[in-house]
């Protein structure tokens, strides 16, 4: 059995012996790159910012109570949804590059489980921390949204070709055979939470009537 980390795992965007020709060098240099942090532990992943679809959702919610002699509801907010789905490509321009992109996606998916204390217990908020450039910013703090995934979905694109080899490497796998695509789609849905670590200081000069904590638009 593998020992969990002890020190929170960095994984950046690909930097091997092949990344002068894969799409990580031109994400690396541009700073196109999607960030995931696991909150809980602090572990870290990033991806080449290769979008093909994002939506950001904001949905109020309201109640509604009639009065006495009242013909017209009286509304109240109950509560402002926020939800975030965006669908990325991972592409493999070469086998070292397939297996440490396969470490990554493992290690994100990972963070999708909870955290469990010695004794069995759930331990730690199941939060993830998504940065993509000043798309989901964070509104004071610059470092990401804090959500929580709903939905991971990756899909192998077998038609654009695969990469293999005939050593298989044990620690990846025990069938002494490596097949992993050259494109992958991964596809996550997220309902954002206010992180009251966002708070800052209140400026006299700030042009929001609300909370700097609030979302805004590009962030």
């Amino acid at each position: 059995m593998t020992e969990p980390l002890s020190e929170p795992a960095n994984m950046g965007v690909y930097n091997g012996q092949h990344k002068a020709l894969s799409v990580a060098n031109w994400a690396d240099r541009q700073g196109y790159v999607i960030r995931f942090v696991h909150e809980p532990t602090g572990h870290a992943v990033e991806f080449p910012a290769l979008i093909s679809d994002f939506t950001d959702n904001h949905s109020p919610a309201f109640g509604q109570t009639h009065g006495a002699n009242m013909h017209d509801p009286i509304v109240t907010l109950t509560k402002t949804d926020r939800k975030i789905s965006f669908t990325m490509t991972v592409l493999n321009a070469s086998l070292d590059e397939a297996r440490y992109n396969r470490q990554c996606v493992n290690l994100l998916i990972q963070m999708l489980y909870p955290t469990v204390s010695e004794d069995g217990n759930f331990a730690g908020k199941p939060f993830i921390r998504i940065h993509m450039m000043n798309l989901l910013e964070g509104a004071t703090s610059g470092q990401g949204v804090s959500c929580v995934v709903e939905a991971l979905d990756y899909g192998i694109k077998f038609d654009e070709g695969i990469l293999n080899a005939n050593e298989g490497i044990v620690q990846l796998n025990r069938s002494g055979k490596e097949i992993y695509p050259q494109s992958l789609e991964i596809s996550i849905s997220a309902a954002a939470v206010i992180d009251s670590r966002d708070d800052a200081e209140e400026s006299g000069d700030r042009v929001s009537p609300f909370p700097a904590n609030y979302p805004s638009y590009g962030g």
